[in-house]
């Protein structure tokens, strides 16, 4: 959307002041109290135009303008002031990242305590790293003649199941040669590594069910790898209830549900965008509800080539995003930078 200089230093001027107030912004405040050096007037039409562009919204019949979703979104990418990090706030960062005597868990659940305290906002974090994991029994189900439900118990004890359709014609004697196989040769394995000279081996042994061992490797090898450690870990959930914007119970009960159920919280916010690095979900851009007064500043990192997570903070849609994200940037460039040492 292409605003002239104008309108940018007004919808700037009505962001800046309403993050800071939580209060909807006149033009006389504007004309007088941020210094613009334009008339009231002409302040109105300009507001009036920036509401016609989906940009500002009258709540009410307030005289005065707040910004919308689309508004806040113009504001993160193209008008708000770069944040610099005070002393004090490096050092506390620091101090956390520089601890060696904690594991980078430990780290990461530490980060979002102190982010939480330093920005008064709900702070998160999701880590989750490959598990070392084999097959260690497979089952099956009779389906039909050529169709049948490969069941694969994980050594994470985790049970993946998968539809194989085969041109053997099956039965249940059959099927259960076929799983007595699959029990003797590849349980407890890493299929990854298998040799060529053991995969001709195989071969052999499965004789009429050759056919079905390069589907079946490779069904095997995509659950292993399936297989994560995760952790999620959540602070100061009850900061963003005490906002004046999450005032009313009844409309924050999905909020409140969501901030506990902390697997689902970090699933839905991230699922609204698979971009890497750093994301900015405001309002309702998020893929379900209950977060459509709140904004998410989140982002995504991976250390090495096993450590994938996410650290973000939950606010009202007025949140300090210039500071928020400032944070966020300086945690996670540095602990990636630390752990890659």
């Amino acid at each position: 959307m292409d605003l002239n200089e104008r309108k940018k230093r007004i919808l700037k001027s009505i962001v800046d002041t309403y993050i800071t107030s939580g209060e909807p912004v006149g033009s006389k405040y504007l004309s007088g109290a941020m210094g613009l050096d334009i008339s009231s007037a002409t302040i109105r039409n300009e507001m009036s135009e920036l509401e016609h562009l989906g940009l500002l919204e009258q709540p009410h019949t307030s005289a005065g303008r707040v910004p919308s979703a689309l508004g806040y979104r113009m504001y993160v990418e193209n008008l708000m002031n770069q944040y610099s990090l005070s002393l004090e706030e490096i050092n506390v960062l620091n101090e956390v990242m520089n601890s060696r005597l904690h594991h980078l868990s430990e780290i990461v659940s530490e980060l979002t305590r102190v982010l939480s305290d330093m920005t008064d906002y709900t702070a998160f974090a999701y880590t989750a790293k490959p598990k070392a994991s084999t097959i260690t029994r497979f089952e099956g189900v009779y389906l039909s003649p050529k169709n049948f439900l490969l069941v694969m118990i994980t050594s994470q004890e985790n049970v993946k199941t998968k539809q194989i359709k085969t041109d053997i014609t099956l039965t249940t004697d059959v099927l259960a040669a076929l799983i007595r196989l699959l029990n003797e040769n590849l349980t407890g394995i890493n299929i990854e590594h298998i040799s060529l000279e053991a995969l001709y081996s195989l071969e052999d042994k499965f004789g009429v069910f050759r056919g079905l061992l390069s589907d079946i490797l490779r069904i095997i090898v995509e659950t292993v790898r399936g297989e994560n450690e995760s952790q999620v870990y959540l602070d100061g959930m009850s900061k963003i209830l005490k906002y004046p914007d999450f005032s009313d119970i009844a409309k924050t009960q999905s909020l409140i549900s969501l901030l506990e159920d902390k697997e689902d919280l970090i699933r839905m916010i991230t699922d609204a965008n698979d971009r890497e690095g750093l994301n900015v979900v405001i309002g309702d851009e998020t893929l379900e509800g209950g977060l459509e007064r709140t904004s998410c500043v989140y982002h995504k990192f991976r250390i090495g080539d096993n450590v994938t997570g996410v650290l973000g903070l939950i606010g009202p849609k007025r949140m300090d995003y210039s500071g928020v994200i400032a944070r966020l940037e300086y945690v996670v460039n540095n602990l990636i930078g630390d752990e890659r040492n």
